[in-house]
């Protein structure tokens, strides 16, 4: 079974029509004056009936690029030279995490002057992309996550950017990832907490309960060995040196202070007990398979094809599963202890306005236009993302035609649970390094002890970074 969909939608097959043709003639690939192929030419070539290629072409008119000559043709406008083409930059995964393609041509169609480039940048290397593109002026909007933005601001960046109005229609904790010295530099447009994402038919067919918010960690490894030996497979997996997920045992560990003179090394004990619980749960070969995975895509499609039953997800991974009848559901992460207060990492993602935009009123246009009830309410419906706007969010929906968790409305119920990466204490470079150390033990080259050790002198080094700023800033 394949998790994604082997056939385009007619309306993604129509959009991408119309995109290819307005990217041909915004950039001179199709000049003024030229006429465009005859309908059966262009129906042979995209896969459309007549009918659907003069609906493209209609929109195409509407937005001044071409006009229709009665018994010629479709003519390409002089007016298509005066649209202002803005260059946005992002990653590729916002084509799935909230369908950005589509959402370019919305706007498109309601701006018909204004021509959206989607650029795609270097995910290992985003921040340094990003601040390469925008030095030589190619960028006029770019996307960032909360880690992407924390990173940036951690280097000094965010006078590149254009400072934002504060939207009270959008929830206030998705405006706080993009906060930097009082100042909002990025519009939130979805965001996300990573949860634990279940397949209810292993669930059921092993007798046992649906997972819920009173589970620790030793409940998931329990309720993994009765899965595996129901179904003679793994019964949980996920990236274990992801960021975005090894992250979460650090916070549901650090308490008050992260590091301490006392405990192991130095490192508290229940950040100790923390890193202990994820060691013990991927080092579990009964539960846990040891399969390199190279990105979050194959931990998907481990899931979507019933490899293991458990994953640690995001609503943006459930987009995945949208078009698949997969009988799945979403709840709160395991606690360490029984009773302790939730805790879990959110994920924002939105968009900046890049200070020395050449065309800056037409590039807010867009940005606004991301987090504007139209945008964020197609978000709701065609996608299983959390919408940044409220009201979109909380949008009841009719139409069952995508595949939803029951439990989409959760993430309502555990604002008080979340926290970002900065919440660990570390900066973007130190979590690297983090990520490194963990590989190494996990590998064997250096013992738990050394271990310990390594990250709560991290830990120190920034306790004093920090405190070195204070009485900077207190002098000044």
């Amino acid at each position: 079974m394949s998790y994604k969909s082997d056939r385009p939608s007619f309306q993604e097959r129509l959009d991408h029509f119309v995109n290819v043709l307005r990217t041909e003639i915004l950039n001179g690939i199709r000049q003024e004056g030229t006429y465009l192929p005859a309908e059966s030419a262009l129906s042979k070539q995209f896969q459309l009936s007549n009918k659907s290629i003069r609906k493209g072409l209609d929109q195409l008119v509407e937005e001044g690029l071409i006009v229709k000559i009665d018994r010629v043709g479709s003519m390409v406008t002089t007016s298509a030279k005066q649209s202002i083409a803005l260059n946005f930059g992002c990653p590729i995964s916002l084509t799935t995490d909230f369908l950005i393609d589509d959402l370019i041509a919305e706007f498109g169609r309601k701006n018909p002057g204004i021509h959206v480039r989607r650029i795609t940048l270097n995910h290992l290397s985003y921040v340094q992309s990003a601040e390469e593109m925008i030095s030589n002026g190619l960028l006029d909007i770019v996307a960032f996550n909360s880690p992407q933005f924390q990173e940036w601001s951690e280097e000094g960046l965010t006078s590149l950017l254009e400072p934002l109005e504060s939207d009270g229609a959008l929830y206030p904790i998705a405006e706080e990832a993009f906060q930097h010295e009082g100042e909002i530099y990025v519009k939130p447009i979805t965001f996300s907490p990573v949860v634990v994402c279940y397949n209810k038919k292993h669930f059921r067919d092993a007798g046992l309960h649906e997972p819920d918010s009173y589970w620790t960690w030793k409940d998931l490894v329990s309720a993994s060995v009765k899965l595996a030996q129901s179904r003679g497979r793994h019964g949980v997996y996920f990236l274990p040196a992801s960021e975005n997920r090894y992250s979460v045992f650090l916070l549901q560990g650090m308490g008050n202070r992260p590091y301490s003179t006392q405990g192991d090394a130095g490192l508290s004990p229940r950040v100790a007990e923390g890193l202990r619980t994820l060691n013990e749960l991927i080092g579990n070969r009964d539960i846990f398979p040891n399969y390199m995975a190279q990105g979050n895509d194959e931990t998907i499609q481990l899931f979507a094809d019933g490899q293991v039953s458990i994953i640690l997800s995001t609503y943006f991974n459930l987009n995945e599963f949208s078009h698949l009848k997969l009988d799945y559901d979403i709840c709160p992460l395991p606690s360490l202890r029984r009773g302790d207060p939730q805790k879990t990492l959110l994920l924002s993602i939105g968009a900046a306005l890049v200070k020395h935009s050449k065309e800056k009123e037409a590039a807010l246009r867009f940005v606004e236009f991301l987090s504007s009830a139209q945008a964020q309410n197609f978000i709701r419906e065609r996608t299983v993302s959390i919408p940044a706007r409220k009201e979109s969010a909380e949008k009841p929906l009719s139409d069952g035609s995508l595949t939803r968790p029951s439990r989409y409305a959760m993430f309502r119920e555990m604002f008080p649970s979340f926290a970002y990466h900065r919440d660990t204490g570390l900066r973007m470079k130190d979590l690297r390094q983090f990520t490194k150390w963990l590989k190494e033990f996990w590998s064997g080259m250096i013992d738990e002890q050394t271990l310990h050790s390594k990250i709560a002198g991290l830990y120190a080094a920034n306790a004093n970074d920090d405190q070195e700023e204070e009485i900077l800033g207190a002098k000044l």
